[in-house]
């Protein structure tokens, strides 16, 4: 998983491939330090499950982790972070920065090899309905960098609206600009009525 976001880290500063060991070092330190806030924040991971088929040869040249003496594998589709509050919030968030008393998603990064299969979009609901679940704040938010046009494309979709935006000023700080999106969720009053942030329709990416 260290790896996984060492990589979009590296590819959000413009920093080039060879950084990536250096920022997998400070991302397991950060990992290490976040599972310290917990109740208070929680990072959630998702496994991509498939079996061989005859097709196994194309399969298998899109997902080089798969080992062919296996009849199952799981390999790590994608991760994201979510925080409840104020006691989990990061001691310096991105900008435009987020109200530290609201639930905050971010970190969201999915194997490459494995996007538009859906697993963000379910990763993305799985979070809102955990936060429906650990806070009473009804706003959610989450940024999105502007250049990211497919996860724009979903959040837009789960009904996430552009609060602010990221001067051109980022880019001086090897930054790429971003929106901060909010998404304002329904009053609750069991577990089941989680499944109404979503339509049936929408779960299709």
């Amino acid at each position: 998983m260290a790896w996984l976001l060492a990589k979009s880290f590296a590819e959000s500063m413009f920093l080039p491939s060879g950084y990536v060991s250096v920022l997998g070092c400070l991302v397991k330190q950060y990992l290490f330090e976040r599972m310290e806030l917990l109740p208070n924040t929680v990072t959630l991971i998702t496994f991509y499950r498939r079996r061989k088929e005859k097709d196994k040869e194309e399969e298998e040249q899109r997902l080089e982790e798969v080992e062919e003496e296996e009849d199952e594998v799981e390999l790590l589709a994608g991760t994201v972070e979510v925080c409840f509050n104020k006691k989990g919030v990061v001691a310096s968030p991105p900008t435009p920065t987020p109200p530290k008393n609201s639930p905050y998603i971010s970190n969201m990064v999915m194997k490459k090899l494995l996007r538009r299969r859906g697993i963000g979009w379910h990763l993305l609901k799985a979070s809102m309905e955990l936060i429906s679940q650990m806070s009473s704040s009804r706003e959610v938010y989450l940024h999105c960098r502007m250049i990211d046009t497919a996860p724009f494309n979903m959040y837009k979709k789960a009904r996430y609206d552009i609060v602010k935006m990221d001067t051109i000023l980022v880019l001086l700080l090897l930054q790429r600009r971003k929106h901060l999106m909010c998404k304002k969720l329904p009053v609750l009053t069991n577990f089941s009525e989680s499944d109404t942030f979503c339509s049936q329709e929408e779960l299709t990416p």
